[in-house]
C-alpha cells in the first residue's frame, strides 16, 4: 500500500496538476541521446519488473491447492487469491508507467537516470521492509510472521495439467504457460508505441507552445519591441535543427520572426535569434539574439539574456504562451488597436534655436502628422505608428517613431527608384528594405536629430506627446555598436510636442475653446495658438475668464499694480459709480481702472461720492445740457494714483435725475499694499459757483470696515493716505482706523513698519511682537523724540542714552524716557496699552501737552508707572484701579487737578506720590487699606481732616509727607500707632488744636 500511494502521488504531481491544458508536461523537443535513454529506461523498466510477471503467472495457474509450512493460507478463497494478484500487478504496472512519464518528461540523460533510478526504489520497498522484519526490525510477531511466509510451499493442480498439455501452443494450457511473457510484452509494446508517438509529436512541434505573446519589459530589446504582439508556429513547419519558426500574427511575411541558429557567426555557439521580412535566416538575417542557448523550447527566452548583433547586452524580452481559447481576446492582427484614439496631428511647442545644436533638420517648427486613413503613417508591423514631418522635402522624410526604448526624430532618404511625389505610406508599401533603413537608425544612430529618455513599459505610449527630448550621446571611441541613447546632461526644453487636433471627449480644447467638427479649435475665451493652448496672460488685457488664482488673475493683467503695458486699464470700468458714463458722449477709453481685480494680495479700497450740491441756474442749464430746467448736480473728475501708477481715472459726469443728487454711489478700487495714494479731484465752476460734493476713501469692499480720508471736493482737491503692507493693515485694523492716514501718528508709525524691512516678516510669524514695535513707533511720533534712531528691534534700545527698554522674551517689559528726551511738545499715546507684557513705565522729565491715557489700566502687567516732571494735565484716571499688580504710582510735579480717586484704595500700593499738582478734595480714608510705605501728596490743594484710617498702616508706613495743603482739624490719636515712620512733614497745612503727642511736628 505504501508502494502504491507513492507512485499514485507520484503520478498525480506529474499528470493533470500541472495548471498546463496537456494532461503531462512533455519538453518541446529534447536531443536524441536524451531519447535514446528514454526507450532503455522504459524497457529496463518492464523487463526489471517483477511484481507484473509474478502476477500474470499467479493469476493464471489459479489458486494451490495444497500448503506446506504455515496453515493460514489454506483457507485462502478464489477471489482473495485474485484479488492479492491484482494489487500486485496494479502495483507493478504503476511502477513502469511512472518510470514511462517521468522517462518522457526528462529533458536531460542524466534526469532520465535520475527519474529511473527514483521508481526503482520504490518499486523495491515490499523487497526492503520484509527484509528487515524477517532480521526483528519490526518486532518479535513480525520476525515471526516473515519467516513463516518465506517457509511456506504450495502445489497448483492446475499448474501440473497445464504443463503436460505445454507442448500444443494452440492448446490453452500454452496460452497460461506463457501469459506473463505475452502481458510482459504487451505492456512493453504499448508503451513503446505511446514513447514514439511522442517522439513524433516532439518532432512536430505539438509538444511546443503554439502561440506566445512578446511582452518587452523594461530594458526591451531595441527595434524588436517595435514588434510586440503575438507569434505563432509557421504553418508550413519550417525547422531549424529541429526547432520551430514562430511569425507575428497577421504579418507572417514582413513581420517578426523567432527562430534557432545552431551556429552564430561560424562560432559554433546556438541561440535563438529574432529577425524579420519574409526572406530570412535566423543566422544570417537575425536584428538580436540570445545568450547561448540550445533550449527546444521557446518560453525558455524569456529568462535570457538578448544581445544586439554585434555584441551588446540590452535586456530581456517576455514571452508567456496564449491558450487556445484565449487567442482572440489577447491577440489582434492590428498591430494598432483600430478603436485606440490616437493624435492626428501633433505641434511643436516652442522653436528650436540653430545655435542650440547642429541638426540635420532646417527647423523644428513643423506639425508632424498621424492618421489611420489618408495621413497617418503605419507600417503593419509596428506596434506603434510614424510620424512624418507633413512638409518634408523631396528627397527624404522627417520621422518619429518608437525604437521600443524611446522615440528618435531622425531623417529616411528616400530610394532613387521613387519619386520625389510618393507620400509616406506609399514608400513603406513598396519599399522592402524600409524597415531595414529604420534598423540601421536604430543600432546606429545614423542621422538621429533628437531622442527621448528610456521608456519603462507603463511609460511607452503610443505618441510621444509631452515627453522630454535630448540630444543623443556622443559614442565612445573603440566600441563597435552605437544605439542612440538620451544624453540626459544635455536635454532640448524648448521641443515639445502637443496634439493639434482636438476631440471633444478626448483631447478638448485648452481654456473652454470649442472644438469644431475639422478637429480644430475657436478660442472663444481668448486663448491662442494650437488647441487654444497659448493664454493671453501679462498682454495688458483683462481677460475674465482667465481672472483667477490659478493664472495669476490674468497675468496681473486684471489689477493696476500687476499690469503691464501702455493700455493697461484703458475701458477696464464696467459702470464706474454705477453711471453709464457713454450716454454723456464719453468713450469706453475715456476712464482707467480695474473692475474685475479680484487678487487678494491687493488692498481693496472703496470710493464713496454723496451729499451733491444741486444747482438751478440758467447758465448752468445750457452748460451742462439741460433743457428741463431740474435741479441736477456733477461728480468731479476723480483720479487716484498710488506710488505713480494711475489705478481710477473718472470724467466728470453730469446727474440730471434730482433724486440721484440724493444718493450715493461707491466704487472700489484695488491697490498694492504698503503704498502711499493720493486721491485727486477737479470740480466744475462757473464764476463763483463750483460743483461740490463730499468725497470719502474706506479701506475695504463697502463702507462700513474702516474710513481713511473724506471731505468736499470743493475745499479738498487732494487727499493723501497711506495703505500699510498687507499683515501690518490685518494687524492693526482692530486697534485703530487712522492707520491710513498720514498727517497721523498711526499712519506715519504703520507707514514705517511696512517699510523697514523688518516689521511685514515678523507680521505673520508673531503679530503680538509686531504690535509692540507699532506701540512704540507711534509712542516716538508723538513726544517728539530729539533722536529716532532707534535699532530694528525694540528691545535694543532707540540709540540715546535717555531711552531705555529692557525686554524678557523679545517682549518689552520696562519703557524708560528721562530729563531731555523730547522737544518743547509731545503726547503719551494710547498706543502704549499694547505692550501688554509692561512692567514699568517711567516717564520722568518732560514736557508733555496730555493727559494720563485712561487706556493704561490695560497694562495688566504694569507694577511701577512713574510719570514724573512732564507737565501733565487733567486728572488722575480712576481706571488706574484696574492695575491690580500695580505697587508704585508716582505722578509728581505735574498739572493734575482732580481729586484723589478712591478707588485706588482697592490696590496694594506700596508707594503713592502726587508732589507738586493741582490735586483738591479729601485724603480717601480708603487708603488705610493698602500697604503703603510711602505716601506724599505735598504743594497741592487737599482739604478736610485727616482720615484716622491712616493708623492702620502702622506696620508698613516709613514716610508720610501732607505738608503745603489745606488740611484741618485736629490730628487723629490713631496716628500714635504709626511707629515705623522715618519721614513725616505735616506743616504748612491749617490744623487746630496743636500736634497729638509723639506725632511728627506740624
Amino acid at each position: 500500500s505504501i508502494q502504491i500511494g507513492l507512485l499514485g502521488l507520484l503520478l498525480i504531481d506529474q499528470i493533470g496538476s500541472t495548471g498546463a491544458s496537456d494532461l503531462v508536461v512533455v519538453p518541446a523537443n529534447v536531443a536524441g541521446t536524451v531519447h535514446a535513454a528514454q526507450a532503455l529506461a522504459t524497457i529496463i523498466a518492464i523487463m526489471d519488473q517483477d511484481d507484473l510477471r509474478s502476477a500474470i503467472e499467479g493469476y493464471f495457474d489459479g489458486l494451490p491447492t495444497r500448503y506446506k509450512g504455515c496453515q493460514t493460507f489454506e483457507n485462502m478463497t478464489v477471489a482473495q487469491w485474485n484479488f492479492a494478484c491484482f494489487i500486485r500487478f496494479f502495483q507493478g504496472f504503476l511502477s513502469v508507467f511512472s518510470s514511462f512519464v517521468l522517462a518522457v518528461q526528462s529533458e536531460t540523460v542524466f534526469d532520465v537516470l535520475l527519474n529511473f533510478l527514483g521508481v526503482k526504489f520504490v518499486s523495491e520497498l515490499d523487497d526492503l521492509a520484509f527484509s528487515l522484519g524477517q532480521l526483528g526490525y519490526f518486532g518479535v510477531k513480525s520476525e515471526y510472521a516473515t519467516k513463516h511466509i518465506s517457509e511456506v510451499k504450495f502445489q497448483q493442480d492446475n499448474r501440473n495439467q497445464v504443463d503436460k498439455d505445454a507442448n500444443n501452443w494452440w492448446n490453452r494450457s500454452w496460452l497460461y504457460k506463457h501469459a506473463h511473457v505475452i502481458g510482459v510484452f504487451g505492456i512493453l509494446s504499448f508503451l513503446i508505441g505511446l514513447f514514439f508517438f511522442v517522439l513524433i509529436s516532439q518532432n512536430n512541434g505539438d509538444f511546443s507552445a503554439q502561440v506566445i505573446n512578446m511582452k518587452v519589459n523594461e530594458g526591451d530589446v531595441p527595434f524588436a519591441a517595435l514588434f510586440r504582439g503575438c507569434y505563432q508556429v509557421n504553418p508550413s513547419g519550417k525547422k531549424y535543427d529541429r526547432r520551430l519558426v514562430y511569425n507575428q500574427i497577421g504579418f507572417e511575411e514582413s513581420g517578426g520572426k523567432f527562430g534557432f541558429c545552431s551556429d552564430i557567426d561560424n562560432r559554433g555557439e546556438s541561440a535563438w535569434t529574432f529577425m524579420h521580412g519574409s526572406e530570412t535566416d535566423p543566422c544570417t538575417d537575425f536584428l538580436s539574439r540570445t545568450e547561448a542557448c540550445n533550449s527546444f523550447n521557446i518560453l525558455d527566452i524569456g529568462t535570457a539574456s538578448w544581445f544586439a548583433r554585434v555584441g551588446q547586452i540590452f535586456g530581456n524580452i517576455g514571452v508567456s504562451p496564449v491558450l487556445k481559447d484565449s487567442v482572440d481576446r489577447e491577440c489582434k492582427t492590428n498591430a494598432i488597436d483600430p478603436n485606440l484614439k490616437l493624435c492626428q496631428q501633433l505641434a511643436l511647442q516652442g522653436y528650436m534655436d540653430s545655435n542650440l545644436r547642429e541638426l540635420p533638420m532646417k527647423s523644428f517648427n513643423k506639425t508632424f502628422v498621424n492618421s489611420t486613413g489618408s495621413t497617418i503613417f503605419t507600417h503593419p508591423a509596428l506596434t506603434h505608428p510614424i510620424f512624418v514631418e507633413s512638409t518634408s522635402s523631396p528627397s527624404k522624410f522627417e520621422l518619429m517613431f518608437f525604437t521600443g526604448q524611446s522615440w528618435l526624430l531622425t531623417d529616411v532618404l528616400k530610394s532613387n527608384t521613387v519619386g520625389d511625389d510618393v507620400s509616406m505610406q506609399e514608400y513603406m508599401n513598396m519599399d522592402p528594405e524600409f524597415l531595414s533603413t529604420l534598423e540601421q537608425i536604430v543600432y546606429t544612430g545614423t542621422n538621429v536629430s533628437l531622442i527621448t529618455g528610456t521608456l519603462g513599459a507603463t511609460e511607452a505610449t503610443y505618441t510621444p506627446l509631452g515627453l522630454r527630448w535630448f540630444r543623443m550621446r556622443e559614442g565612445e571611441s573603440g566600441v563597435p555598436y552605437n544605439y542612440p541613447t538620451a544624453d540626459q546632461s544635455r536635454p532640448v526644453p524648448e521641443v515639445l510636442f502637443s496634439c493639434a487636433t482636438c476631440d471633444a471627449d478626448d483631447n478638448p480644447c485648452f481654456f473652454g475653446g470649442v472644438c469644431l467638427e475639422d478637429g480644430t479649435c475657436d478660442c472663444v475665451n481668448g486663448g491662442s495658438g494650437t488647441m487654444c493652448k497659448d493664454a493671453p496672460l501679462g498682454d495688458g488685457e483683462c481677460n475674465v475668464y482667465f481672472n483667477n488664482e490659478l493664472y495669476g488673475y490674468d497675468g496681473g493683467d486684471c489689477c493696476g499694480g500687476t499690469c503691464v503695458g501702455p493700455e493697461c486699464g484703458l475701458g477696464g470700468l464696467s459702470l464706474p459709480f454705477g453711471m453709464d458714463i457713454e450716454q454723456q458722449g464719453k468713450d469706453e477709453y475715456s476712464s482707467l481702472g480695474y473692475s474685475y481685480c479680484e487678487d487678494p494680495t491687493m488692498a481693496p479700497l472703496t470710493i464713496e461720492l454723496k451729499n451733491f450740491q444741486q444747482f438751478k441756474d440758467e447758465e448752468w442749464y445750457a452748460l451742462v445740457g439741460n433743457e428741463d430746467g431740474d435741479p441736477f448736480c456733477s461728480t468731479a473728475a476723480i483720479n487716484v494714483r498710488c506710488n505713480g501708477i494711475t489705478y481710477l481715472h473718472f470724467p466728470r459726469h453730469i446727474l440730471h435725475n434730482p433724486s440721484d443728487c440724493e444718493s450715493s454711489f461707491t466704487e472700489t478700487i484695488h491697490v498694492p499694499f504698503g503704498s502711499q495714494c493720493e486721491l485727486m479731484t477737479n470740480i466744475a465752476c462757473f464764476a463763483v459757483n463750483c460743483l461740490d460734493h463730499e468725497i470719502s476713501v474706506y479701506y475695504g469692499k463697502d463702507t462700513a470696515l474702516a474710513p481713511i480720508q473724506s471731505g468736499n471736493v470743493a475745499n479738498h482737491s487732494r487727499l493723501s493716505f497711506g495703505v500699510p503692507t498687507k499683515c501690518i493693515t490685518e494687524v492693526l485694523m482692530d486697534y485703530s482706523s487712522s492707520i491710513f492716514d498720514l498727517s497721523t501718528h498711526q499712519g506715519l508709525a504703520a507707514s514705517s513698519l511696512s517699510n523697514d524691512g523688518i516689521s511685514d516678516f515678523r507680521c505673520n510669524k508673531n503679530p503680538e511682537l509686531v504690535l509692540e514695535r507699532y506701540a512704540l513707533t507711534v509712542f516716538n511720533a508723538s513726544v517728539h523724540l530729539k533722536s529716532s534712531n532707534w535699532e530694528p528691534y525694540q528691545c535694543h534700545g532707540w540709540g540715546i542714552p535717555a531711552v531705555r527698554t529692557t525686554c524678557t522674551n523679545f517682549s518689552v517689559t520696562s519703557l524708560v524716557l528721562e530729563t531731555d528726551a523730547i522737544a518743547l511738545s509731545g503726547t503719551i499715546p494710547t498706543e502704549l496699552a499694547l505692550l501688554t507684557n509692561l512692567e514699568e513705565l517711567v516717564l520722568r522729565g518732560n514736557n508733555f501737552t496730555s493727559t494720563i491715557p485712561t487706556e493704561l489700566a490695560l497694562l495688566s502687567s504694569l507694577g511701577s508707572l512713574e510719570l514724573w516732571e512732564s507737565n501733565l494735565h487733567g486728572t488722575i484716571p480712576m481706571d488706574l484701579c484696574e492695575l491690580k499688580q500695580l505697587s508704585v504710582l508716582a505722578l509728581a510735579s505735574n498739572r493734575l487737578t482732580g481729586r484723589l480717586p478712591t478707588e485706588l484704595g482697592i490696590l496694594n500700593l506700596t508707594a503713592l506720590s502726587v508732589d507738586d499738582n493741582l490735586i483738591s478734595g479729601p485724603i480717601p480714608s480708603e487708603y488705610g487699606d493698602m500697604p503703603l510705605a510711602t505716601l506724599s501728596v505735598p504743594r497741592n490743594r487737599i482739604s478736610g481732616v485727616i482720615p484716622s484710617e491712616l493708623g492702620l498702616l502702622s506696620s508698613s508706613l516709613e514716610a508720610l509727607d501732607l505738608s503745603s495743603n489745606a488740611l484741618e482739624g485736629e490730628l487723629p490719636s490713631e496716628l500714635l500707632a504709626l511707629r515705623g515712620l522715618v519721614v513725616c512733614k505735616l506743616e504748612n497745612n491749617q490744623f487746630s488744636g496743636g500736634s497729638a503727642p509723639g506725632i511728627c511736628t506740624v
